[in-house]
């Protein structure tokens, strides 16, 4: 059943109250090897320290970011790891068997950073398949499988990734994730945030045994975030799924608190106690995630940290990943809103309103008037083509931490897309799977946007009544597989049967493609 957002916000608080009583690498160049067996790093370790599985992030022309954090006991918030810093070898070959080594070092797992490992193996060559893998304290990781993108001179005939946002695992299994993994035929995974929630624990599963729980309650310190994300990475299927690709991933409101912007908050009206959370759960999302960035500092300052980023796959795409969350203005029309929907006002039309910030935004509009790929692509966490949810039903009602409350910078951004030949949103966020036409403000169309609906959290209601932009809307569960050629965008939805079902069939379809040069979409 499919519950508007609105209805969600006041379950969960419902909910919440009856919960309530019930790398810094030694070693991190590439260096050539014609070894065939891993190095022992080292003293010897109680358990298997690889618990989380392996992924890798971030791909370049020359190089990927792998990724491992070593933990023997995901319960516990340390891992169960020793209190020292720990050695790390890591490979990367040409074949599975390791018999060519391509680049191998050794990293520091710091205990500061909960044991965790990003390697920067560079030296690889362009648009090339690798085999990876990490030993430790006399153990050797699973073998990870990634790819190095094209030369940004090269002309690649194919781009084809999968899109994936909103995994809550106390609203179904990971289903999606064991689909997308058996597929395999990837370059990459976008992953458009909401990877862990904050939420109170509870059991809406079928088998009602806790095993979809959160073990720790609402989220707020490193030790509750360390334990959340050890707790969904444990997770065979989605290890499956890193382990396929290189991930480029981006954070949205759930990996801190329920649509927070800045030091605001709905839920958390402290700033210095939002500053706090965010502080403990940026360190955590850098600890679990394959990203090219440094470990994040001075945050309960009022420091932000950049993670916005650009990616270029030859001259192909040019795919810009944006940060919604920590630049934007409070969320307007508080007065009259519940949660994040209410009647428009005023303050939402304001010029000067910012959701990217003007450094970001800067920095983007560089990006697109520089850009010589064939399509210009961004990864835009919330909605940017807005709607009416009321449906058409009296007074329009907006979500407004989506673009619908910043509407003069949306206006900025659509002109900034106007200008490029062939833009591409792709959008994550609201729990159903969307075709939009992102419009100007005179009705012309300038780009049509894909919203990818959640992996395992609760659909939504995704109403078209009233809404014109709207050309296909449908609740449930799910990812995106887009293939990109020089002439053609196509992206196809992919929907599970069966939420709680680890192995359910997934139904295949719609698929929407765009010509090069074209502004919509158009179904297959």
């Amino acid at each position: 059943m499919a519950l508007d957002r609105r209805q969600f916000l006041l379950a969960t608080i419902a909910t919440a109250a009856v919960g309530a009583c019930s790398s810094d690498d030694d070693d991190s160049g590439a260096r050539a090897s014609s070894s065939t067996t891993t190095t022992e790093a080292g003293p010897s370790l109680a358990s298997d320290p690889f618990t989380l599985g392996v992924a890798s992030g971030d791909p370049l022309p020359g190089g990927v970011i792998l990724w491992t954090r070593l933990v023997m006991d995901a319960t516990e918030a340390d891992g169960a790891m020793p209190t020292d810093d720990v050695p790390v070898a890591w490979q990367v070959a040409t074949d599975a068997a390791f018999e060519s080594i391509a680049a191998e070092g050794s990293a520091t797992a710091l205990a500061a950073l909960g044991h965790s490992v990003h390697v920067d193996a560079d030296g690889l060559d362009p648009d090339t398949e690798y085999h990876y893998r990490f030993t430790a304290g006399g153990h050797t990781s699973p073998v990870g499988v990634t790819r190095t993108f094209p030369a940004d001179d090269a002309s690649p005939g194919r781009f084809r990734f999968a899109v994936a946002t909103c995994q809550d695992l106390q609203f179904g299994r990971y289903g999606a994730w064991a689909h997308a993994a058996a597929d395999g035929d990837f370059d990459a995974v976008l992953f458009m945030g909401d990877y862990v929630y904050e939420l109170p624990p509870f059991d809406v599963s079928p088998e009602q045994d806790g095993s979809r729980m959160w073990r720790v309650d609402t989220a707020v310190s490193v030790d509750d975030f360390r334990i959340r994300y050890a707790q969904v990475r444990e997770d065979p299927a989605l290890q499956a799924a890193h382990a396929m690709a290189p991930w480029i991933v981006m954070w949205d409101d759930h990996e801190v608190t329920d649509n927070y912007t800045g030091d605001t908050s709905y839920t958390d009206p402290d700033p210095d106690d939002l500053r706090a959370a965010r502080a403990a759960a940026y360190q955590v999302w850098y600890e679990h995630m394959p990203v090219r960035l440094p470990a994040p500092a001075d945050i309960t300052d009022g420091e932000t940290y950049p993670v916005y980023r650009a990616y270029r796959y030859g001259d192909l795409v040019d795919l810009a990943t944006l940060d919604s969350r920590q630049y934007a203005d409070p969320t307007p029309c508080r007065e009259t809103s519940s949660g994040d929907r209410g009647p428009g006002c005023e303050e939402r039309l304001d010029p000067d309103r910012t959701l990217l910030g003007a450094e970001q935004f800067a920095w983007l509009a560089d990006r697109l008037g520089a850009s010589t790929a064939r399509w210009s692509v961004l990864g835009n966490p919330v909605m940017l083509s807005g709607f009416d949810a009321n449906a058409g039903e009296g007074e329009p009602e907006y979500y407004l931490e989506s673009w619908d409350g910043y509407v003069a910078e949306r206006d900025r951004l659509l002109a900034l897309l106007a200008d490029v030949e062939s833009p591409i949103v792709l959008t994550g966020d609201f729990h159903a799977s969307f075709v939009l036409d992102a419009r100007d403000a005179s009705g012309v169309d300038v780009a049509p946007e894909f919203l990818v609906t959640g992996i395992s959290s609760l659909p939504f209601d995704a109403p078209t009544a009233g809404n014109p932009q709207v050309r296909y809307a449908e609740a449930g569960n799910g990812y995106l597989v887009c293939e990109v050629t020089p002439e053609r965008w196509t992206t196809e939805f992919r929907h599970v049967v069966d939420v709680w079902d680890p192995a359910s069939a997934v139904d295949a379809g719609p698929v929407w493609t765009v010509e090069h040069g074209q502004r919509v979409a158009t179904e297959a």
